[in-house]
């Protein structure tokens, strides 16, 4: 080697231990014998200050470890061969001083020189901060989690290519029970949804594009989970950094029994809305009807004390007998009104031989009732339920009305009542043959206050009354009439047995 060759090495040398003297990790090299060939100031005072071991050019490093720490010599000198074997390793070593514990990333690296002999370069760094740092991230990231967990309602993340950033449990399990899919960070979001609902998958796109886009959004969606349909109010939120949106963030709330409650309580209001219509109508109508028979009688008593001829104080009499029984027949209806409406149902067994008998005899005094012939076929074998008092309304209103109108034309008035039943439940079937109701009518006749035309002999509330009757035992009633030929009504309800 030429002068100025060992001239230019030198320079070299310096430049070479300028360089690892000023760098900010600590540096060692070490030949083929584990010799130190150079190391740094940083790497010098850690080993003195955590070993004890003064480290010197030329000195065997795994000799100077062996008097101190012979698991630290053996991991050393794995870790060398590892190295001089062709394949670099990194690893992390802790170190405790002064009751502190310091975190050290160290690599170690083969090189090979012109000679070729070997060399290893071992490179370490104190990565403390960077550890507790990484601690403390790891504990800010459990109490997300453990706050996203905690939310009842369904939160999840997605970025810009749709790819689940993250999601709370709620949201894992809710999709689960509705799609029978187990999501997972990293998957598209809009590809885990069944292939069978394209139409949902482009709406949840546009959603998120829109949301993408900058703009926030609020939906109403109906989901079939767990087999039951469930109402959700869904919010989209973007995500921005620096200006510049990145994802987004979806929030949904079930409101399921919230939108139950307020179709119960709009369902409520439009029958309270009813309720007083048909209470303003009833008590206009009701007011006018009981009053008319009253005032009736009070001018009959007037004629009786102003007619001289006593011979028409019979005939006075038997008009105000009329009115009277005309108004007790009103209270009676509204009594049997009232009573729909506010009891409850009572079921017991019932008996219908017993409960069609009952009825006829209370109405045996109507006028006109021994004019008209009851037929009857009852055929019911098994034990039937329902209210009893309910049914005696329904039988009186009907029977009533077969005897108030039938055909005085005619010689023989009949009313057949049907009665078959099954453990199910019972059809009741009333046939007259009385006069009848005119094809426009016959859809009215349910209707409150109900009149066909001014000679009606009734309240207008006995049918109105025997259907509501019908409807609160949970059963139907079907009328067909042709007039000058008869009625029949036709009622089902069924058995309420225990």
């Amino acid at each position: 080697m030429t002068m100025l060759e060992k001239a230019d090495a030198g320079v070299w040398q310096d430049l070479f231990t300028s360089i690892i003297e000023d760098a900010d990790s600590n540096v060692l090299l070490l030949d083929d014998e584990f010799r130190v060939i150079t190391l740094n100031p940083g790497f010098y005072w850690i080993f003195l200050e955590t070993y004890g071991i003064e480290l010197k050019r030329g000195s065997s490093i795994l000799e100077s470890m062996e008097a101190v720490n012979a698991n630290l010599t053996h991991e050393w000198k794995e870790r060398c061969m590892t190295a001089f074997s062709g394949t670099p390793i990194k690893v992390e070593d802790v170190f405790e001083l002064d009751g502190r514990k310091y975190y050290w990333e160290i690599h170690f690296k083969s090189a090979t020189r012109p000679d070729g002999t070997q060399i290893i370069s071992v490179f370490s760094r104190d990565i403390t901060v960077r550890k507790a740092y990484q601690r403390k991230l790891l504990e800010n990231e459990a109490n997300l989690r453990s706050i996203l967990n905690t939310i009842e309602d369904s939160l999840w993340l997605v970025n810009t290519n749709y790819e689940l950033i993250d999601f709370n449990k709620d949201f894992f399990k809710k999709y689960k029970l509705a799609y029978g899919v187990k999501l997972s960070k990293g998957k598209n979001i809009l590809e885990l949804l069944p292939e069978h609902m394209p139409e949902l998958r482009e709406m949840w796109r546009a959603r998120y594009e829109s949301a993408l886009k900058g703009r926030t959004g609020k939906y109403f969606d109906t989901y079939l989970v767990d087999k039951d349909w469930r109402t959700f109010e869904i919010k989209t939120y973007p995500i921005v950094e620096n200006g510049k949106v990145s994802g987004l963030t979806v929030y949904s709330r079930d409101i399921t029994n919230q939108t139950r409650a307020e179709d119960l309580l709009k369902r409520q209001n439009e029958e309270l809305i009813k309720i007083n219509a048909e209470l303003d109508r009833f008590v206009y109508s009701a007011s006018h009807d009981l009053r008319a028979p009253l005032m009736s009688v009070k001018g009959l008593l007037n004629m009786i004390r102003l007619d001289p001829d006593q011979k028409n104080v019979e005939h006075y009499l038997k008009l105000i007998n009329t009115s009277v029984e005309k108004l007790d027949h009103f209270i009676s209806d509204i009594i049997n009104y009232s009573r729909n409406s506010r009891m409850d149902v009572m079921p017991k067994e019932i008996d219908f031989n017993l409960l069609l008998q009952e009825s006829i005899d209370s109405l045996k005094y109507m006028e006109g009732a021994a004019d008209v012939r009851s037929i009857r076929c009852i055929n019911v074998d098994v034990p039937f339920y329902s209210d009893y008092s309910r049914l005696l309304i329904i039988f009186n209103n009907i029977i009533s009305n077969a005897v108030r109108y039938r055909d005085h034309w005619k010689e023989d008035s009949y009313l057949k009542v049907d009665i078959t039943g099954d453990a199910e439940r019972v059809v009741i079937s009333f046939s007259d043959n009385g006069v009848g109701i005119a094809d426009e009518y016959v859809d009215k006749v349910f209707k409150m206050f109900f009149r066909a035309n001014a000679d009606s002999k009734g309240s207008g509330l006995g049918l109105y009354i025997v259907k509501s009757a019908v409807e609160k035992l949970k059963g139907t009633i079907r009328v067909s009439s042709k007039l000058g030929e008869g009625t029949s009504f036709t009622i089902e309800v069924p058995n309420l047995r225990p």
